[in-house]
Order: structure tokens, then sequence, then C-alpha cells
């Protein structure tokens, strides 16, 4: 309970506290995330990027003390942590896992269907362009639902290997044309 009342304390706390019976409160959520992410970057490197980018950067790195995918899955459960997450960045230093260039592979093995398509999808959406991510998938519904989900978003899927007990799918970042 003293977390709670130390995040409402913090200017995103309130911010939260205020703002959480509106409708579109999940999405300010998971932009706000996107946000910190940027903001992140920007102060421990000088390097402005996109907030997809720097969320993608993120969600690749694979962070265990911050947990960002699951909480852009439900962050209203996450609304605390979302909190301070973007108050502590504020003063803490950039992981090295993000000081270097993203990774190119991305594991969605025991992530279930459909937000195994939903943390592609975002990875995809700031991943740099015509550069390949490799994504590993469990056999069954994310085979069947991912590769379609990323090739209606734009990108490409040059192979679909079937590994033991996975499958690693190679998709191409395309420029989108709209």
């Amino acid at each position: 309970m003293e977390n709670v009342r130390k995040e409402e304390n913090s200017s995103i706390g309130r911010w939260i506290s205020a703002n959480s019976g509106l409708s579109n409160f999940d999405e300010a959520l998971k932009t706000l995330v996107s946000y910190a992410c940027v903001e992140w970057f920007r102060r421990a490197t000088g390097e402005i990027l996109e907030s997809s980018e720097a969320l993608a950067r993120v969600l690749l790195a694979r962070l265990p003390q911050f947990q960002v995918a699951q909480w852009l899955e439900n962050p209203r459960d996450y609304c605390m942590e979302i909190a301070d997450f973007c108050d502590r960045i504020k003063t803490l230093p950039l992981p090295d896992a993000l000081k270097r260039e993203p990774v190119d592979e991305l594991d969605l093995r025991g992530v279930q269907c459909p937000l195994n398509a939903v943390r592609a999808r975002l990875v995809m959406a700031g991943y740099p362009a015509n550069k390949t991510l490799n994504i590993l998938l469990d056999e069954g519904s994310p085979i069947e639902n991912v590769p379609g989900a990323l090739v209606a978003d734009g990108h490409e899927v040059v192979s679909r290997e079937k590994k033991q007990e996975y499958w690693r799918l190679q998709v191409v970042k395309h420029f989108n044309k709209e």
C-alpha cells in the first residue's frame, strides 16, 4: 500500500489517478510508455527516436526488471508499474542492452494468441526498414496467425523454418505505403 501512495504522489501517478476512468485510458497508458522510452534514449544518449522505434528497442532488449510487453497487453492492470517506470527512467541509466544495435530476434514462444501477434506488430512497427527480424513462434495458432498479421501490415515473410519444437520466421520490414 505504501508503494501505491508513493506513486500517487508523483505527477504521473496523479495523472493516472485522475484519468483512470476515461474510455481511452489503456491507449493513453501505452502512449505514455512509448514516450517514456523515447525520453530514456534522449536523456541517456541524445538520440531522438520515434516512439515506435524506442518501444521496439526496449521490447527486443527483454529487460527483466521492466515487463513492458506485459504492461502493454493490459495496461490498466499495470498502471502503477507504468508510473514507476516513467518516474525511474528520468534518472536511471540506459541499460547496456539498449546501448547496442537492436537484436534481430524476437522470441514469442510461450506467448498466447493473439498477444504474440500484437507483440510482433509492435516490434515490427519500430524496426528498421529493410532489415530482417527472426521471430520464434510455437506450433499451432501462433504460426498460423502471426505471419498473416505481419503481411497485412506490409511486411514480407521471407522464410518459415520448422525447428525442433518451434518455428523461426524471417520477416523483413518494408516502408508502409500510405
